[in-house]
């Protein structure tokens, strides 16, 4: 009995023992389960503290786009504004200097020019340093012929350069490829900064500009631009902050050498944006060295494509007579400087009307060469005019008549609206003599009058219908529109990039599948890019793409009423 007395004893404390690990357990487990329910409820707010954060950054995030869009819309509207006046006593100044004048006139005139390009210099600068920090600039990738973009810019400063009594040299590393890629404008705008301050801030001394080859791949090339001048020099200090924006140093901030402090930093800016270097040596009385280093692609072609030129005047001169121009623009200083500059360049049939009815009314009553269009104007602005002028030409089958856009708002999206609305070309304000001198001459080359449809071969096919409901017209309008566009886009990289082989065949193509269906001027415009890119000069060809859709769009119209009837 004892044995088991012992043994029920021993059950009892092994009972007890497990009911109280049991407890232990339990509560072990229900503070286990505590803690998770309250880390699970610290996890719950802390989500929802992070969706509120979420909502909060966003709703800061857009505060910020719609304030820099807004930022942008007030300084090109402002732009818009000043460049219209600038471009009425810029282009007078410029038609006040080509006649006789005493030196004293002729210096006067010069102060005024003078003034009025610092201005826009001013105006220039704001808006790029506005695209900049919206994160809204954007590189045009294309041809850089850098021996004939420093022979430009010695074209442009040299009287600059001349007239504070310095020299200017330049050295260009011959083993730079003929042809490289990137932004052309891009570039000549950092060299003309760095050239004009390295001018402003030398006397009777030299400013040098070197380009070097750094770097050679396959295909690419690292280059290096130095520009040198012997002038104040800058100090270690100034050199520190010197390229942030409106920072200028001690010496830059008199009034005998002006500026605003905003050219070298978006020339960093513009450097960055090109994934380059950009920096300074100086010393503070002895000169300084401004330099960036940019890695451009190679590209394919040779040293005919890039500098095959005409002589703007010669050729302008030969071609007047025959060009008809009406000129759009509510300012009545702008009209009266344009028709001056248009005279200047021996076009005399011009008429000018102050607002898009207007030009719209004159437009049906009389063929023009060319149309000049102010981008805002009353009653009807310029794009709305453009369209229903297109809207005709399509409905009457007439030829595309070239459109060039004339604003002082030059932001990308205001040129993008143009090209939407149909317009052919952008010339912003203020524009000089040359500038208007080659738009003409440029969109002259594919503006000569020209049937939509050969209207006898349209009419063969018309006549031979297929066993279905449907013409043989139709069918072959329907494949045609399926295709063609798709080649159209091709055709536009290939002459862009400079293919020539590719651009010759799509071309080729385009132009065969057009004449097949008696689409004359279309055609056309394919056998001049054909025969551009077979001689290996696709640059010449660019001017004519913006004219493709147009009259493709304005081709499938005329086949569509003809195949109705």
């Amino acid at each position: 009995m004892s044995n088991e007395s012992g043994e029920i004893q021993r059950l009892r404390r092994t009972i007890e023992q497990l009911s109280d690990q049991m407890i232990r357990s339990k509560e072990q487990e229900e503070r286990i389960l505590t803690e998770f329910s309250d880390m699970n409820n610290e996890l719950v707010t802390l989500q929802r503290l992070l969706a509120k954060n979420n909502n909060s950054l966003e709703a800061a995030r857009q505060q910020a786009v719609d304030a820099g869009d807004s930022k942008i819309a007030f300084i090109a509207g402002i732009s818009h504004d000043f460049r219209t006046p600038l471009n009425g006593i810029l282009g007078m100044a410029e038609m006040l200097k080509l006649s006789p004048l005493s030196e004293e006139q002729e210096n006067s005139v010069s102060v005024i020019q003078d003034a009025t390009k610092l201005l826009l210099k001013l105006i220039e600068d704001l808006l790029d340093l506005s695209k900049l920090e919206a994160g809204q600039m954007r590189l045009e990738l294309g041809e850089v012929d850098l021996q004939e973009t420093i022979n430009y810019i010695v074209r442009l400063l040299e009287p600059q350069v001349r007239k504070n009594g310095n020299q200017l040299s330049i050295d260009c590393d011959p083993r730079i490829s003929t042809l490289l890629e990137g932004d052309s404008t891009r570039i000549t705008q950092i060299l003309i900064n760095l050239i004009q301050n390295a001018n402003k801030f030398t006397s009777e001394g030299t400013v040098r500009i070197r380009v070097a080859l750094m770097k050679d791949d396959e295909i690419t090339q690292m280059i290096r631009f130095e520009v040198e001048d012997t002038g104040i020099g800058i100090s270690e200090e100034d050199q520190n902050q010197l390229f942030q924006p409106y920072v200028q140093t001690e010496r830059g901030r008199s009034s005998e050498y002006g500026g605003t402090g905003l050219g070298l930093s978006i020339c960093k800016s513009l450097v960055t944006l090109m994934e380059g270097q950009i920096g300074v040596d100086s010393q503070e009385g002895e000169g300084s060295t401004f330099w960036f280093e940019l890695t451009l692609g190679k590209k394919d072609g040779n040293q005919s494509v890039a500098s095959a030129q005409k002589h703007q005047g010669q050729d302008m001169d030969d071609e007047a007579p025959s060009v008809s121009v009406l000129l759009a623009d509510d300012n009545v200083i702008n009209r009266q400087l344009v028709m001056l500059q248009l005279k200047k360049l021996g076009i005399t049939q011009v008429d000018a009307v102050v607002n898009g009815e207007e030009a719209i009314a004159a437009f049906l009553s009389k063929k023009y060469s060319l149309i000049l269009m102010d981008y805002m104007m009353p009653v009807m602005d310029g794009l709305e005019a453009t369209r229903k002028i297109r809207s005709i030409e399509m409905d009457e089958m007439r030829h595309t008549t070239p459109i060039i856009a004339m604003t002082g708002n030059v932001m990308q999206g205001e040129k993008d609206k143009c090209m939407e609305a149909g317009m052919n070309d952008f010339i912003g304000k203020p524009f000089t003599l040359e500038i208007l001198s080659k738009m003409i001459e440029k969109w002259q080359q594919s503006s000569e009058p020209t049937e939509v449809l050969n209207m006898s071969i349209v009419h063969e096919i018309a006549e031979l219908n297929t066993d279905g409901d449907r013409t043989l017209l139709g069918m072959l309008l329907d494949m045609y529109r399926n295709d063609t566009p798709g080649k159209i886009e091709a055709l536009r990289r290939h002459i862009v990039s400079g293919d020539h082989g590719a651009a010759t065949e799509v071309a080729h193509d385009l132009k065969s599948g057009s004449l097949s269906l008696g689409i004359r001027y279309l055609s056309t415009l394919f056998a001049r890019i054909e025969q551009f890119a077979k001689e290996g000069q696709s640059r010449k060809a660019e001017p004519l793409l913006d004219a493709l859709l147009p009259a493709y769009q304005a081709a499938c119209a005329a086949l569509q009423r003809v195949s109705k009837d």
